[in-house]
C-alpha cells in the first residue's frame, strides 16, 4: 500500500463526471437518454464508513476513477489523509483508537492445513495514516497464518487501546486462539487458547474475558463457559444437531452475557445468562427478525434493532441513547430508509445513512453537541435523481394461498402498464430483499424493465414460521412463488406476461435455471449468476468443505431446505436440461468458494448435449459476491445485453 500526500478533501471526495458515452434511449422513455450502465454497476463511491471513539474523525472507503482509497477525515479541520488500497476486498472498518483504523479484507486462497482447500480467508490490518505505518494482525505471531477468524473488538487495558482477533494454529487446527494487539507495534498477546471447538468469546471493554461458546462436532453439544476468579466453568449446555444456541454479547449489567436460543421451549428469544447459569425472562425485542446494539463505551447491551424488509427500527433502553431514533427520524424526515451506521463513545456524534426519493444513498455526520449536520459522502453521485427508480412494496397470494411480499422496481420515464418484466429472486435462500436501493434492479429498470423481487417462502424477515415453510420446497413451492408473482402483476395490468425473463445470483441463480427447466411457459430467457444446478453435487461440495462430515451443521442446514434426498434429481436443473426451450446465460466467478464453478460447467455441458442455446461467461479473479468493480461492470453489461436481445424492452 502507498501513502498519498493530499491536502484538500474535495480533491478525491467530489463526484466524478460521466466518463462513458451513454446509450441512446428509445423515444418511449420520457426522460430521454439514461445514464450509462456503469453509473449503476460500479462499486459505491462511498462505502464502509466508521466513526472514531471520540467522534472527531471519520474513516471510509472511497472509490474514484477506478482507484480505491481509505480516507481518514478530520471533521473539524475539514481535511484528510488517504491511502491507496487498490483491489483489496474490504469487508469492514472500525477504529482501534482515536487515530488508528482497523481494516478487515478478504481474498480467495489455498491454505493446506485447513480442511476444504480453497476458501475466502480474511485478514486484518492496523492502519496508522498519520505515522504512515501498517501492521497485519498475526503477521508477527509465530504459528499462525496472517489471517483472522473473527472476535474483533476495541478494548482498553491500563489506559491503552488494543484490538482483539481470533485465529487457529497452523499445526493444530483444533486449537483456537484469542489475541489482543498493540496498535503501536502490531504485536499480539495471547488471551486464551483452547483445544476445543470454540465459536466465540465475550470480552469486557477492559480486556477481561467473560465467557466463551463451544460446539463439539462429535457429540453435538453446545456449551456456554463462564470465566470467573481465573477459572472456567460450564454453566449451560444442550445437545443440538443443527439449531444450537448463539452466544451473542454482553448483557445489560457487568456480569451477564446475552444468549439467543434457537430450539426448544425457549426458542426464538434472547436471554441474559448469569454466572450461576440462571436465565433471565425473555427480553422484549419487539419483532421477529431482531439484532442487537451495544453501547460503544461500555460494550453492554443497549438496545435491539428490528430488521424488517421495510427498514430497520431501533429500540434503545440505555438512557443516554433512548432518544436517538426519534432524533434521526426528525433530522431525516424525507428518507424512506434510515440506518444508524456508527457512533462515538458518548453517543453525541453519529454517522447515519439514508435513502429516499431521488437519493440512492447518502452518509451524514451528525453532532448533537453542536447541532451540526454534515455530508459525509454520496454512494452513487453518477446516478441523476430522476433516474432513481421507484420501488414499491407488493403483496400477492401464492397458489396455495400463502401471502408473499416483495418489491417492484418500476422503470423511470415509463407508465406502469403492460411493461416487460425481469424477475430477480434473492440468494440465500434464507435472506430477503427490502426497500433499499438495489444496484442490479436499478440498472435493469433504467433500461425500461419492471423488476420483481419476491420474498418467496423460505426467506427470512417475516418470522421463523415463514422461513420454515420453505423447508423441503427448494425447486417446488419456493419456485412457483416466483411465477405466482408474475401472474399477479399480469392480472393487475402492470406487466406483459409474454415479455418476462428471470435473472438471479446464488440461490437466485438456481431459481433462474429452475424457472427455465421446471416451470416452463413463464420466462423468455434466464440468466444465472453463480447458480446451483445439481443438488447432489452441491451437497457433496459442502460435505468436503467440513471434512466429509455428513452430520455437520452446515450440511444439515442445506438438507433441511432441499428435502427428501431421493427427490433431488427432480429439481436439479442440469438433469432437466432437455426440458429447456429458452436461451440460457451462465455467469460465474473463477474464485467462487461458495458455489463452485463446476455447477455452471455442469449446466453448460448438459445444455450443449441437449442441443440447447447457452452462453457461459467466466469472471477472472471474482468471488461469489461480485466484489470487484471490473467484473461487476462486466456482469451487468452481459446481463442487460442478454435480456435486451431475448426480451426487448420496447
Amino acid at each position: 500500500m502507498t501513502i498519498l500526500k493530499t491536502i484538500v478533501l474535495a480533491g478525491v471526495a467530489t463526484a466524478c463526471a460521466f466518463s462513458a458515452v451513454a446509450e441512446t434511449a428509445p423515444a418511449a422513455n420520457t426522460l430521454g437518454t439514461p445514464p450509462p450502465l456503469t453509473a449503476f454497476s460500479k462499486l459505491p463511491a462511498i462505502d464502509e464508513v466508521a466513526l472514531s471513539p471520540d467522534g472527531k474523525r471519520v474513516a471510509l472507503i472511497r472509490n474514484a476513477g477506478g482507484e480505491r482509497f481509505l480516507m481518514d477525515i478530520d471533521i473539524d479541520k475539514n481535511d484528510f489523509k488517504a491511502m491507496r488500497v487498490g483491489g483489496v476486498k474490504v469487508r469492514s472498518l472500525f477504529w482501534g483508537d482515536a487515530t488508528r483504523i482497523i481494516l478487515i479484507s478478504s481474498q480467495a486462497a489455498y491454505l493446506r492445513e485447513f480442511v476444504g482447500g480453497k476458501d475466502e480467508y480474511y485478514s486484518g490490518q492496523i492502519l496508522d495514516l498519520p505515522r504512515n505505518k501498517t501492521f497485519a494482525l498475526f503477521d508477527k505471531t509465530g504459528g499462525f497464518y496472517p489471517i483472522v477468524m473473527g472476535d474483533f473488538q476495541r478494548i482498553k487495558i491500563k489506559g491503552e487501546y488494543r484490538v482483539t482477533a481470533s485465529n487457529t494454529k497452523i499445526e493444530n487446527e483444533g486449537l483456537r486462539s484469542l489475541y489482543n494487539f498493540d496498535l503501536n507495534t502490531g504485536r499480539g498477546r495471547v488471551m486464551d487458547e483452547v483445544p476445543y471447538h470454540v465459536q466465540n468469546w465475550i470480552v469486557r471493554g477492559d480486556g477481561e474475558i467473560i465467557a466463551r461458546a463451544e460446539y463439539d462436532r462429535d457429540t453435538k453439544i453446545w456449551t456456554l463457559r463462564y470465566h470467573q476468579n481465573g477459572k472456567w466453568r460450564a454453566i449451560y449446555s444442550e445437545k443440538q444437531m443443527l439449531d444450537a444456541p448463539s452466544l451473542v454479547g454482553r448483557g445489560r449489567d457487568d456480569e451477564s452475557v446475552l444468549v439467543y436460543i434457537n430450539a426448544g421451549e425457549k426458542a426464538g428469544n434472547y436471554y441474559e445468562v448469569f454466572p450461576d447459569g440462571r436465565f433471565s425472562e425473555p427480553l422484549d425485542t419487539k419483532g421477529s427478525n431482531v439484532g442487537t446494539f451495544y453501547h460503544p463505551a461500555t460494550g453492554k447491551l443497549a438496545g435491539f434493532i428490528n430488521y424488517s424488509p421495510d427498514g430497520p427500527a431501533y429500540t434503545f433502553f440505555a438512557p443516554d441513547l433512548a432518544n436517538l431514533p426519534h432524533l434521526i427520524e426528525k433530522g431525516m424526515p424525507d428518507y424512506t430508509y434510515r440506518k444508524l451506521v456508527d457512533m462515538s463513545d458518548d453517543g453525541r456524534q453519529i454517522i447515519v445513512y439514508g435513502e429516499g426519493p431521488g437519493d440512492p444513498g447518502t452518509y451524514y455526520y451528525i453532532d448533537y453537541t453542536t447541532k451540526s449536520f454534515k455530508l459525509a459522502g454520496q454512494t452513487r453521485p453518477d446516478v441523476p435523481s430522476e433516474w432513481v427508480a421507484e420501488k414499491r412494496k407488493v403483496t400477492y397470494k401464492a397458489a396455495d394461498g400463502l401471502e408473499i411480499n416483495g418489491y417492484l422496481t418500476l422503470p423511470p420515464g415509463r407508465e406502469a402498464k403492460n411493461l416487460p418484466l425481469i424477475v430477480l429472486p434473492h440468494g440465500g435462500p434464507e435472506s430477503y430483499d427490502d426497500i433499499r436501493y438495489d444496484w442490479m434492479s436499478q440498472a435493469i429498470a433504467s433500461r425500461g424493465y419492471a423488476v420483481l423481487q419476491p420474498n418467496f417462502r423460505g426467506s427470512s424477515g417475516y418470522g421463523d414460521s415463514f422461513t420454515e415453510k420453505g423447508y423441503g420446497e427448494w425447486g417446488r413451492k419456493m419456485q412457483t412463488d416466483l411465477s405466482d408473482g408474475v401472474r399477479y402483476l399480469a392480472k393487475e395490468g402492470t406487466i406483459d406476461p409474454k415479455r418476462v425473463c428471470i435473472v438471479g445470483a446464488s440461490y437466485g441463480g438456481y431459481a433462474a435455471m429452475a424457472g427455465a427447466a421446471l416451470d416452463p411457459g413463464v420466462y423468455r430467457c434466464a440468466s444465472g449468476i453463480a447458480p446451483v444446478t445439481n443438488l447432489k453435487k452441491m451437497i457433496a461440495y459442502e460435505e468436503e468443505s467440513v471434512g466429509y462430515d455428513k452430520q455437520a451443521r452446515r450440511v444439515l442446514y442445506w438438507k433441511r431446505f432441499l428435502g427428501d434426498e431421493s427427490r433431488w434429481a427432480e429439481v436439479s436443473p442440469d438433469l432437466k436440461a432437455a426440458n429447456i426451450t429458452i436461451p440460457i446465460q451462465l455467469i460465474h466467478g473463477k474464485d467462487d468458494t461458495v458455489v463452485p464453478i463446476d455447477q455452471s460447467y455442469r449446466m453448460r455441458d448438459a445444455l450443449k448435449k441437449a442441443g440447447k442455446e447457452v452462453d457461459l461467461i467466466l469472471l477472472k479473479e471474482e468471488d461469489h459476491w461480485l466484489s470487484r468493480e471490473p467484473t461487476r461492470v462486466q456482469t451487468m453489461d452481459a446481463v442487460v445485453a442478454f435480456i435486451e436481445k431475448h426480451n426487448p424492452p420496447y
